[in-house]
């Protein structure tokens, strides 16, 4: 994230460290814009956002732009408004960033929030895409690293501002699903020790070894965890599982060589055991919350499917759909707090794995108030001082329930 005065010094800064390409307005910005650009000597074109045929005007504008060029679109909801809806933005998205040399997309404003989120389409997608957001206080830029700090090189043009404010934001609380919202049971443990028998026969693994990989940190999902036995086995045995301070680092390439192959056994054997689940709170248990609850998971989309059919409810979730939304990696944490606009975010785990991207989300957010909750029988092992901690959900609830504000 980088912080700005106003959404204006953010493009004056996007404009000072990008080349001469054309800049492509939406009408809405042409009156404010038109006469900036005339006097920096940028060329600009005007594109009419208006009708049924407005996404065939931006994919025809984004395959027609010339090199370094940049498209402006303007997501305020307003009177005025000349863009669309979320669906044909991210239509466009998914077909702008798929060319052979994009644009620059600049998406300013935004959607409505708490809705379908347009900070998503800059995360998930990790193409060529910055949202320049607006708060009650200035403004702030998402997007990829190498373009926000190439945006700061050009604050001495336009002074940046100082952290976003996060006065009278909202309290997010963000929840794990296996050991927090669900008991798997022996659910993943037998499925994975099923798929290792397949894989490979003979291979001396049991409970001890799972749990020992959890607790190496970077195996929250079982596919990767899986593949890493596999590449462990190949490497020397899994009798390594006992060496104090062990690292698998050098065994990154092979494994991420293994995990597709894992990924389809260790499911066809959940789709067997996945019946062992049981869920741990009831939605009522969560009504008295008085802020956003959402879902952080290891579990790809298709097992987020089946663990709200466990829970009998939904919450807004960010899954394993991307590997830079794969924890300990934050940016499932940074994405959520963005989407809710929240200055609170307390995330509750029950792994190594959860208390790093909590961890890391702190380190890159130092404006937000982050806390973590420890919660299972393995929490002593990764609880730090600060921490919240409690044998589960439910006994942690009282104490969010006092942390929480409207």
């Amino acid at each position: 994230m980088l912080p700005g005065a106003s959404v204006d010094a953010l493009l004056e800064a996007l404009l000072a460290t990008s080349g001469p390409g054309r800049i492509i307005l939406p009408e809405s910005l042409e009156p404010h814009w038109a006469p900036i650009l005339d006097g920096a000597g940028r060329p600009w074109t005007v594109l009419v956002l208006e009708g049924p045929e407005a996404l065939d005007r931006l994919m025809d504008a984004a395959a027609g732009a010339e090199p370094g060029a940049q498209m402006w679109l303007n997501l305020d909801r307003t009177p005025s408004l000349d863009f669309m809806d979320l669906l044909t933005l991210d239509a466009f998205l998914a077909y702008a960033v798929s060319l052979p040399a994009p644009p620059l997309v600049v998406l300013l404003n935004d959607d409505a929030p708490g809705l379908g989120r347009t900070q998503r389409l800059t995360v998930d997608r990790l193409g060529n895409v910055v949202l320049l957001r607006t708060t009650p206080d200035g403004a702030y830029a998402l997007g990829r690293s190498e373009r926000l700090e190439a945006m700061a090189g050009g604050a001495q043009r336009s002074p940046l501002g100082p952290l976003v404010s996060t006065r009278g934001r909202r309290h997010l609380l963000v929840l794990d699903v296996d050991g927090v919202l669900i008991e798997p049971g022996r659910a993943f443990t037998e499925a994975v020790a099923a798929a290792l028998a397949e894989l490979a026969p003979g291979l001396a693994w049991d409970d001890t070894c799972y749990a020992a990989f959890k607790r190496l940190g970077n195996f929250n999902n079982d596919f990767r965890l899986a593949a890493g036995a596999l590449a462990l086995s190949e490497a020397g045995g899994l009798a390594r599982l006992e060496e104090p301070g062990l690292c698998l680092a050098h065994l990154d390439a092979r494994i991420h060589e293994l995990e597709p192959l894992c990924q389809t056994v260790v499911q066809k054997h959940y789709a067997r055991t996945r019946w062992l689940e049981r869920p741990l709170v009831k939605r009522q248990d969560l009504d008295a919350f008085k802020g956003d609850i959402a879902i952080f998971t290891g579990r790809p989309p298709e097992e987020l499917a089946m663990a709200f059919e466990v829970l009998t409810f939904r919450l807004p979730a960010v899954a394993d759909s991307a590997p830079h939304l794969r924890k300990p990696r934050p940016e499932g944490l940074l994405q959520l707090a963005d989407c809710y606009r929240a200055g609170q975010i307390t995330f509750v785990g029950d792994t190594r794995d959860d208390a790093a991207a909590l961890a890391a989300a702190r380190a890159l957010r130092p404006d937000l108030d982050w806390t973590f909750a420890a919660v299972g029988p393995d929490r002593a092992r990764f609880h730090q001082p600060g921490d919240l901690e409690a044998e589960g959900l439910l006994a942690l609830l009282p104490q969010l329930m006092a942390r929480s504000r409207p």
